[in-house]
């Protein structure tokens, strides 16, 4: 019965435990600076409601999981712990709260932004271009390829993956030229390939759309793929267009009768060499030699 009462306590004490309430904003402020020196963020020169709003959002992130106050001891061990796990909360609470950031500031985000890099990577760009901090655009190409969403093509201006079908530059916003597009995907290697495959069809759905698609996955090609897939519609100028078609058609044109017997001969030709070879190396495979041949050769 006393093991009864005993259990059913306990049972009691964990069931108002979990219904504790954790005044996180006390605790915050109560421990904000310590919070920031904890965090080792004292250096960003930050005022005091920046402060208080940083250590409020790491109270509640180290809480939110928990169901009993933990000592301030606990909590600020915690905090220094995990400061470069937390750099993504604080980076994106200064980006809510700064309208203009600091070059200290800036090199934080950036640095230890993680993923917040990347929702702002525009502004954080123009920010870093603004400074002429090279440095901390490698960082954010570095950010866009681990984070983002890196897209096929190049852009020639700010050197990250990320020119859209319209031919704008998610990042830096730059259009690129049609022109620029060719070169960054090496239009005339990838057109060889094209011509190599292309039927009188592709060249007649050229002739009516003046334009050539390039899917990263496939190459060039005069059909659009599936709706999601990422591709870009490359206009050809008079002159592209009429090279292409004509190869094209060359390579359908039925051609003069000596020139069709020379090649049909040419393919005998070859056809009879690759037998002969093959003959041979099995005739050598099936030679043994014997004590009598070599006998014969030491003779002569």
């Amino acid at each position: 019965m006393a093991k009864e009462e005993n259990s059913t306590g306990k049972r009691k004490r964990r069931s108002r435990r979990k219904h504790v309430k954790i005044d996180t904003k006390s605790i915050a402020e109560t421990l904000t600076d310590e919070i920031i020196e904890a965090l080792g963020i004292g250096y960003l020169d930050l005022n005091d409601k920046e402060k208080r709003e940083i250590a409020l959002a790491v109270v509640e992130e180290l809480t939110s999981s928990i169901n009993y106050k933990p000592s301030k001891a606990t909590l600020l061990s915690r905090i220094s712990r995990l400061r470069i796990r937390l750099a993504p909360l604080i980076s994106e609470k200064l980006l809510e709260l700064r309208k203009k950031l600091s070059e200290d500031v800036l090199d934080y985000i950036i640095n230890y932004g993680g993923p917040v890099v990347v929702a702002n990577v525009r502004r954080l760009y123009n920010e870093a271009k603004r400074r002429g901090r090279e440095d901390l655009i490698g960082v954010l190409r570095s950010a866009w390829e681990t984070y983002g969403r890196p897209l096929p093509v190049k852009c020639p201006n700010c050197g990250f993956s990320a020119i859209q079908p319209n031919l704008i530059c998610f990042v830096c916003g730059r259009k690129i030229t049609p022109e620029e597009l060719k070169e960054a995907i090496d239009f005339e290697s990838l057109l060889e390939m094209f011509v190599d495959i292309a039927t009188l069809d592709d060249a007649r759905r050229l002739e009516e759309n003046q334009a050539i698609i390039y899917d990263p996955e496939e190459g060039l090609k005069t059909r659009r793929g599936p709706l999601e897939r990422i591709q870009y519609i490359i206009p050809l100028t008079k002159t592209e267009l009429n090279t292409i078609v004509h190869k094209i058609e060359e390579k359908y044109k039925p051609k003069p009768k000596i020139i069709a017997e020379i090649e049909k001969i040419e393919k005998v030709t070859k056809v009879l060499k690759e037998e002969t070879k093959k003959v041979e190396e099995k005739r050598k495979r099936e030679i043994r030699p014997t004590l009598d041949m070599f006998l014969r050769e030491e003779e002569k």
